[in-house]
């Protein structure tokens, strides 16, 4: 076991020399990969990331395949984690904690740009912003999302971190409420410690939010919200602090009205809310990734010298594509040869297969029949009816 290696894609044992003597090699990381065909080469070239673990303890990209055979994986509360020697597996296994502690960060998964353009994120509340990575909207400060949503990487840290603020927040929110109906303002000082870290932590950032849309002309939801929770509070602690500022006619059995509860109840909300969307934004992100997945990684292009099989995001607009039996359309185009039926369910609803001629436009994603025909791409990339 210790002689072989393993192809990172398949996971089959390709001869070295064998490999060598026909180009399947692919070098990464500074470590050389051997593959069973020009297919795997053609997917680990693409994506390499995608077939490849990451060692915690010294930071290389172990092949998931060659460190399963040799034992050198351990389950980590559902993850598993690969390593490049029992060397390194031991020193995980000994002190994990430490290791995962000072993990290397990962190496940025390669991102398929469609079309060969770089990916675009665009904010969920300011459709006009366009920027070429990751962060806050300039805008209104909220997070913003890829455009294409196979063109990044999947990320759910907002997500995790929305959802950890609301639990402390309906931590302290629910004794605040419970205080506020048993008598107002007979706990007035209580409420008001318990209500801070709700407004000035969990509700940070819809003060940021709404401070910058409101700065740059547009005012949104988080503005007024913001707004609702500043004044209330405010109010409360002007109660608390100059009770005699308040007018006798406003004032309750036990001194002036505090609302310290309303400000701790209206951001907790504001937090469940935020949960409930990002957490359809990503069940709705991983529907499209899995539908845009439904087109091949690599195809077959025609060339002057004949055919080769390059990576999907190589082709461009006026290649020759061949499509054989069985296989996914690639992008969209017009047959100029052959004839086949295709399943354009995935696009139409249509469970019958449509026949194709020459002549006859195909949708990237569909899925071919029996038949063999050549195609010209139309489309590539964002372009197609998919993306």
């Amino acid at each position: 076991m210790e002689n072989k290696v393993f192809d990172p894609v398949c996971g089959m044992t390709p001869n070295v020399e064998t490999a060598r003597a026909k180009g399947l090699v692919a070098t990464f990381g500074g470590k050389e990969f051997y593959f069973c065909s020009p297919r795997c080469k053609a997917r680990f070239e693409s994506e390499p990331l995608a077939f490849l673990g990451r060692d915690p303890v010294c930071g290389m990209t172990p092949n998931k395949f060659l460190a399963r055979a040799k034992g050198n994986v351990l389950n980590w509360h559902g993850e598993d984690i690969f390593f490049c020697c029992e060397k390194c597996k031991a020193k995980f296994a000994a002190e994990p904690e430490k290791y995962l502690a000072s993990r290397p960060a990962p190496l940025p998964k390669d991102v398929r740009k469609l079309g060969g353009g770089k990916a675009v994120y665009v904010c969920p509340m300011c459709p006009e912003v366009r920027e070429d990575h990751p962060g806050p909207c300039p805008s209104c400060g909220m997070a913003l999302e890829p455009l294409e949503p196979s063109a990044a990487p999947e990320d759910d840290d907002e997500y995790r971190d929305m959802r950890r603020k609301f639990f402390v927040a309906l931590l302290f929110t629910i004794p605040v409420f419970a205080l506020a109906m048993l008598g107002m303002g007979r706990f007035a000082w209580i409420e008001a410690i318990l209500t801070l870290p709700v407004v000035f932590w969990a509700g940070a950032f819809v003060f940021v939010r709404g401070w910058r849309g409101a700065a740059n002309g547009h005012a949104n939801m988080f503005t007024l919200i913001g707004l609702g929770v500043a004044v209330s509070f405010a109010a409360s602690l002007v109660s608390l602090f100059f009770p005699g500022a308040i007018p006798a006619a406003y004032r309750g059995p036990h001194g002036a009205p505090v609302y310290f509860e309303a400000s701790a109840i209206i951001v907790t909300l504001v937090l469940m809310g935020q949960i409930l969307e990002l957490k359809a934004r990503r069940k709705t992100g991983e529907a499209l990734r899995a539908l845009l997945d439904l087109t091949p990684k690599t195809v077959c292009r025609l060339t002057d010298d004949g055919t080769e099989e390059v990576a999907l995001s190589a082709v461009r607009v006026g290649d020759r594509l061949r499509v054989r039996p069985g296989e996914a359309i690639p992008t969209d185009g017009i047959v100029i040869e052959g004839a086949s039926a295709v399943n354009e369910a995935m696009m139409t609803g249509e469970s019958l297969p449509v026949a194709k001629a020459p002549g006859e436009a195909v949708i990237g994603g569909t899925l071919n029949g029996d038949g063999v025909f050549t195609m010209r791409a139309e489309a590539v990339g964002a372009d197609t009816k998919l993306a």
